[in-house]
């Protein structure tokens, strides 16, 4: 097999699951929230726009612009830190808390289908192709906040076209 069709393979897939995770969320009627984002503020209650940004390795000014649109949609608040009035503490609402963990279980959802009917033994194999992959083009140090940080950042640039 040929290394074209082999990326075009991947390429497809990548294409099917984002359409299905798009499918799903138009299904349940759900708003386009920046998963990553929603889950490091879940489980970091309090933390600044600076801390969200080096965690998704994105830039504060995309951070800010999300929190901007999340506080106006009534998932996140901003609070003044008590310690330094310069900074805000975010934190999720009672529904963005409730959006994120829908959204958690969404992926999982789609995960589970994609992956039906493969198992351990191809999917360990699945993973040191994978690996070597990103071992070849630079990217195995990666890590996934990273690549949801730049899958975010690429969503936004959609959104403003």
């Amino acid at each position: 097999m040929q290394n074209e069709e082999l990326f075009l393979r991947m390429a497809l897939a990548h294409a099917l699951w984002r359409t299905a995770l798009n499918r799903e969320r138009e299904r349940l009627h759900q708003k386009l929230i920046p998963v990553p984002l929603m889950a490091y503020i879940l489980e970091h209650p309090g933390c600044t726009q600076g801390e969200v940004a080096a965690w998704l390795y994105i830039s504060a000014a995309s951070v800010a612009t999300s929190c901007k649109r999340l506080e106006k949609e009534g998932l996140l608040e901003r609070r003044v830190d008590p310690g330094n009035r310069r900074k805000n503490q975010l934190l999720v609402t009672d529904e963005g808390r409730t959006l994120t963990l829908e959204k958690r279980a969404m992926l999982d959802r789609v995960n589970a289908r994609a992956f039906a009917d493969i198992d351990e033994a191809d999917r360990a194999v699945f993973a040191r192709v994978l690996d070597k992959m990103l071992d070849n083009l630079g990217g195995r140090g990666l890590s996934l906040n990273q690549v949801f940080g730049t899958l975010m950042e690429a969503d936004k640039r959609k959104e403003k076209k």
